[in-house]
């Protein structure tokens, strides 16, 4: 049975809040270990948003949830990935334009259109550890942008007796870059060898892979869907 591919595996999944990746996991039979590594703390938003939006830009799922207040008022709204643009469709109410088939933000400047004659004005909404590589990107092609921070990621510190449980996990499943940051300090931190991972996308096995961490797969596709295939996969 399907249901029981997973059966006897052990995996850590690292996001803030369990959910549908949880559940899927242990719908095919895997122990799922939950263990955050990072909360989102919002900040005051202080930047000036002046004259009309033509693209609103998402670069996370998380800037996608706090992008409801400009999402209205742009003429175009496009996000860097499937589950960014999920949750700026949810958060807005309003159809997302463009979504890059890889979730990158390079591939996202690959695909957005170049400004007009005269100029646009293009807004973004990201989190405060963000790369500039997307607004640089997009400005690059002629847009005027404002960059408005929202969010900053914060690393939760793990008591010792709980990341030494974790590592004896066979697989450890990164959905963001700064999870991928915070699972290697922690290890470091108490001296453990981390288990293989499997990373959402190529962002965050570049940041694995620059904290010395064993990337076992990369998602195919930036979802939770390609976590889980990778996981099956991985095993079977």
């Amino acid at each position: 049975m399907s249901e029981g591919l997973l059966h006897g595996r052990r995996v850590v999944t690292t996001r803030p809040d369990a959910g549908d990746l949880e559940r899927r996991l242990e719908h095919y039979g895997a122990t799922v270990v939950h263990l955050p590594l990072t909360d989102i703390i919002d900040v005051p938003v202080n930047t000036s948003v002046a004259g009309p939006i033509d693209w609103l830009v998402v670069t996370s799922a998380n800037g996608a949830r706090r992008s409801a207040p400009w999402a209205s008022l742009a003429s175009h709204r496009s996000a860097v990935g499937p589950s960014s643009a999920a949750m700026l469709s949810e958060a807005s109410g309003e159809i997302v334009d463009l979504v890059p088939e890889n979730a990158s933000g390079k591939d996202l400047v690959s695909v957005f259109p170049t400004a007009p004659a005269g100029g646009g004005h293009v807004l973004i909404v990201r989190g405060e550890q963000a790369s500039d590589e997307v607004r640089t990107g997009i400005e690059r092609l002629g847009w005027r942008v404002t960059d408005v921070v929202a969010y900053r990621t914060q690393q939760l510190r793990v008591d010792q007796h709980v990341a030494e449980n974790a590592v004896k996990a066979e697989l450890v499943l990164l959905a963001a870059s700064s999870a991928a940051s915070a699972w290697a300090s922690m290890c470091r931190s108490y001296q453990l060898t981390s288990p293989p991972v499997i990373t959402i996308g190529v962002p965050t096995a570049q940041t694995a892979e620059r904290e010395a961490l064993r990337v076992a797969d990369i998602a195919e596709s930036s979802t939770i869907d390609g976590l889980v295939s990778a996981t099956l996969d991985y095993f079977n």
